[in-house]
């Protein structure tokens, strides 16, 4: 007969990544609490929850909790089952208890924390606090297909982008996958019900370029000068620190530190021009941060300071992102080649970069159709 047995982990944090461990035992065999064994020796770590792995059911895992005892117990129980179903005998199987929404998502949130950039948790967690508010159910069972496709339209007719909205209805399947135990493709939907149609990316003219400085401040024509000559996205921005500015080789790092976590591929190094460089050079320092405000903390308001500079400018659709559109495009225009420009905007794949082709190849194109039809009768 087949041995049948369910086995205690912990799923843990080793340097960058999280795996499965096994719980260290002390020298009556019980299990040490928060203590797991790496390469063969015990280690102390207190994030993470215990899981169950049985035997049977293709090896699936069961997620218990952060409490040792609480996975023993859990074990120990459904060892017993295992064992009374091989012997023939007729066994009950617990009714599953409801999985409530909003329970669900609390215990959820706090593995995603544990695992995943500040940044994605909080889109995360302000998704999941939405759609629990949008659909107005109490359990996970109750939530339909139907309710993730008038979400995801909820929130255009709202004003979100199809992107958008897409983007966080997925998030929401991911979620009820999660807890369900479901395998990736199992959801209520999928990507195709989020697809969306990508737009050639806007970019400022040189006549709103011009309209926008005028109406900037000293401080706020910086920032956005360091947007158009750096293409920074606006977290990036928020977080140069003058350590990351080698003024002598005229280039500005993107880099982890505390409280800003960029993808690996955004990690980089951009050379800027000497014109910001000098910008740079003659500003106050405040704080480490490049761009703090009056009391020093960091500057948080460019959104809707480009909203109300471009509204008193006369310009429309002004947001911090067109500012790196149009540095891309610039780029392109000036016959910088796409990996080069890839490198500097810190895509992970040359596609995202080939988006800015289309507005860097027009005026090229409206020359070689003056030129083909201009004059003929």
């Amino acid at each position: 007969m087949a041995n049948r047995r369910v086995s205690v982990w912990k799923y843990v944090r080793i340097g960058t990544n999280w795996r499965y461990c096994k719980p260290a035992h002390s020298a009556n065999n019980k299990i040490k609490p928060d203590v797991v064994l790496v390469n063969g020796s015990p280690e102390h770590h207190p994030e993470g929850n215990y899981y169950l792995r049985s035997s049977a059911g293709k090896g699936s895992w069961r997620k218990i909790g952060p409490k040792a005892a609480d996975a023993v117990r859990a074990a120990e129980y459904e060892e017993s089952l295992l064992a009374a179903k091989a012997m023939g005998l007729p066994i009950k199987e617990p009714e599953a208890p409801s999985l409530l929404l909003s329970a669900s998502s609390w215990g959820y949130l706090e593995d995603y924390k544990l695992s995943q950039r500040p940044e994605s948790y909080n889109l995360m967690k302000q998704t999941l606090e939405e759609f629990i508010g949008f659909v107005k159910k109490s359990n996970v069972a109750d939530v339909t297909r139907i309710d993730l496709l008038k979400y995801k339209q909820w929130l255009v007719n709202r004003g979100r982008s199809v992107r958008t909205a897409g983007n966080k209805m997925l998030r929401v399947n991911q979620f009820l996958r999660a807890v369900q135990g479901l395998d990736a493709g199992k959801g209520l939907v999928t990507v195709k019900d989020a697809k969306y149609v990508e737009l050639e990316p806007e970019v400022f003219t040189e006549e709103e370029l011009e309209k926008f400085f005028t109406a900037c401040s000293p401080f706020q024509r910086l920032v956005f000068k360091t947007f158009l000559m750096s293409g920074l996205r606006k977290q990036e921005l928020e977080n140069l620190a003058w350590t990351d500015i080698n003024f002598t080789a005229g280039i500005i790092k993107v880099s982890a530190k505390p409280g800003f976590q960029p993808k690996t591929w955004e990690e980089r190094e951009i050379e800027v021009p000497s014109d910001l460089l000098n910008m740079l050079r003659g500003t106050l320092r405040r704080s480490h941060l490049v761009f703090a405000n009056s009391h020093r903390n960091k500057y948080t308001h460019a959104w809707d300071d480009c909203q109300s500079i471009a509204e008193k400018a006369g310009i429309a659709d002004a947001h911090p992102h067109k500012f790196r559109a149009t540095y891309a495009t610039k780029l392109l225009q000036s016959g910088v080649d796409l990996k080069t420009v890839q490198k500097l905007l810190g895509h992970k794949n040359l596609e995202s970069t080939m988006r800015y082709l289309a507005k860097a190849q027009s005026p090229e194109v409206r020359a070689k159709m003056d030129a083909v039809w201009n004059g003929v009768k």
